[in-house]
């Protein structure tokens, strides 16, 4: 690849989990990965059918989970954003951000929530689902933007948006620079035109590419699972 490679998941890897009793412990295989995976900065999708082992691939590459088998390298630091946003209810977004950031960082944070026109002064419990979403999101892009290079994983950042908002966090990581690989589990591929790679499961395979093989991502997702 053209980039410095911050991710590289070995031939033979395989993500799952354990089952049964702590002394009769059975492992079950989701994902096998046949051939070297690597991938640099940039937004990487991963985009598979549900219960093919999307989070238990992502959660093992955060380091939560361990790999059945082989062994993942990132070369910068990794920063895991799971599908929900998991506060105290009654905390306000603004409350939310003054935790987590101070000074430049901080007027950061509220800069991108008016863009997205996030409500600040609300609790989180009220708000919306999508709205939820936007946290999540403002959470992640202004951490990552701490860092020299940053590995984020984020399990359905777009679920709940309006095509409005959509649009414009694809934007935003299309125009974000060169310092942080995003991977990222979605199924909104209509409103991704600009990608470096696209992930899939399919017949419980990882298969990675970094071509389109049609006009869209979309188009190059169903080749792969047919």
């Amino acid at each position: 690849m053209a980039s410095e490679t911050l991710l590289h998941i070995p031939d033979g890897t395989r993500f799952g989990y354990h089952t049964g009793l702590p002394w009769k412990r059975a492992a079950q295989c989701l994902v096998k990965v046949a051939g070297d995976i690597e991938a640099g900065t940039g937004l990487h999708l991963l985009v598979a059918p549900n219960g093919t082992g999307k989070t238990t691939l992502l959660r093992t590459l955060a380091g939560l989970s361990p790999a059945l088998r082989g062994h993942v390298t990132t070369a910068a630091r990794v920063h895991y954003f799971a599908d929900e946003l998991r506060v105290d209810p009654e905390m306000k977004s603004r409350t939310v951000f003054r935790s987590w950031f101070k000074g430049e960082s901080l007027v950061s944070a509220e800069t991108l929530a008016d863009t997205l026109r996030l409500n600040l002064t609300a609790p989180i419990g009220k708000l919306s689902r999508g709205n939820r979403q936007k946290v999540l999101l403002i959470l992640a892009e202004v951490k990552v933007a701490q860092s020299a290079t940053s590995v984020l994983l984020m399990d359905e950042p777009l679920t709940g948006l309006d095509a409005e908002t959509r649009e414009q966090m694809t934007q935003l990581w299309a125009a974000a620079g060169t310092r942080t690989m995003r991977l990222v589990i979605m199924h909104e591929l209509e409103c991704v035109r600009d990608a470096d790679s696209l992930m899939t499961i399919a017949s419980g395979q990882l298969h990675h590419v970094t071509e389109r093989s049609g006009g869209t991502w979309m188009e190059t997702y169903r080749t792969l699972q047919s």
